[in-house]
């Protein structure tokens, strides 16, 4: 069975702000390996982002005109991992609903969070592996694929810093 895996396209490393001059592909689109995919201007120069890999556009986090910084998530792609067995080691395993675990006395009856989370991002989230309780909710208090990549921007950002 075919795997897919979200792989976050960002900006090279500038010495300062760029403006996306340009977006060569579109939601949906299958591009090849070194396929242009984003054209930025910085200092007047032209400078194109290319894919690092065959795969699918899946969405941009970024518009025309934007400006931009050093590292700053682009897009994201699908891409199509080989075949290999790295799930068969689960055969045979219980379901995770069997197996019970003891829960401390001071942790019964506490009230959880609810959170409420769009498919879209609940289903980018778990690519991404993107904790939900970590996301800030939008407006109506629910979670959608631009909190999640809100939340995914100022991560890459921290983590520059």
């Amino acid at each position: 069975m075919k795997q897919t895996t979200t792989h976050l396209i960002c900006a090279p490393t500038m010495p300062g702000a760029a403006r996306v001059e340009a977006l060569l592909a579109s939601p949906g689109d299958y591009v090849e390996v070194d396929a242009p995919l984003i054209s930025l201007l910085l200092d007047g120069e032209q400078l194109l982002v290319h894919a690092s890999t065959d795969g699918v556009i899946e969405s941009f986090v970024v518009a025309l005109n934007d400006e931009i910084g050093s590292d700053e998530l682009l897009l994201m792609m699908e891409v199509e991992e080989p075949d290999s067995e790295w799930l068969t080691w689960v055969d045979g395993l219980p379901p995770v609903c069997e197996t019970s675990l003891p829960v401390s006395a001071s942790v019964e009856g506490t009230p959880e969070p609810v959170l409420q989370v769009t498919r879209t991002a609940a289903s980018l989230a778990a690519r991404l592996g993107v904790n939900l309780a970590e996301v800030q909710a939008g407006p109506q208090g629910v979670i959608d694929e631009a909190a999640v990549e809100a939340w995914v921007r100022q991560a890459l950002g921290t983590r520059r810093s």
